[in-house]
């Protein structure tokens, strides 16, 4: 009899224990399934705005409209959501939504979940082609970098050369004194350094 009391009660323990993870991970994946949904739902609807397959989506509805069909989609449990759109711009590609999930656990509670997301496309009409600007010390590359066309110019740290002391840079071609500082890097730039002594 003493057994069989201590079974039982180990069984019980052992159903509470299940139970109880269950419920955990039961909010678990639906976090998950809730925050891929959304990321999907969010990204593919601003895609639309950008894209020019398919159709063109032109107001706030349209965005709010394709975006609810995508998440819909992408959901597969059993469950009441809530949408709640807190920005939708089509003309800025601004899309930031929170969506909550009402479902009942594996224990008939009700739980619920929150995501939220907000995603902002960034467009570059003109898009501007990148440089090289050279620093030489003696016909050999002393710095080099890329920056993009318009840029400023930055000059490196100036160079040492044993006895010899750094005067300053002349561009490639001319002889005058110039500060790189002081240019823009508008086409590729190569200068020179000069020494005293």
């Amino acid at each position: 009899m003493k057994y069989t009391i201590y079974g039982i009660s180990l069984s019980a323990v052992a159903v509470l224990v299940i139970a109880a993870v269950m419920v955990f991970s039961g909010r678990n994946v639906r976090r998950n399934e809730v925050e891929t949904a959304l990321n999907a739902a969010v990204e593919q609807a601003l895609g639309q705005v950008q894209s020019s397959k398919g159709y063109a989506i032109g107001s706030r509805e349209e965005l709010i409209a394709e975006f609810n069909r995508i998440l819909l989609l992408q959901m597969e449990s059993d469950s009441d959501l809530q949408v709640n759109i807190l920005t939708a711009n089509v003309e800025k590609g601004v899309l930031d939504v929170e969506v909550r999930e009402n479902y009942r656990n594996i224990l008939g509670k009700p739980e619920e979940v929150t995501c939220r997301k907000a995603v902002i496309l960034e467009t570059y009409a003109e898009r501007k082609p990148y440089v090289t600007v050279t620093f030489l010390v003696d016909g050999e590359v002393y710095h080099q970098y890329t920056v993009c066309q318009g840029g400023t110019v930055a000059a490196p740290e100036s160079p040492n050369q044993g006895r010899k002391q750094f005067s300053h840079w002349v561009r490639q071609g001319e002889g005058e004194e110039c500060k790189p500082e002081d240019l823009r890097a508008e086409e590729d730039l190569v200068f020179e350094a000069v020494f005293k002594g």
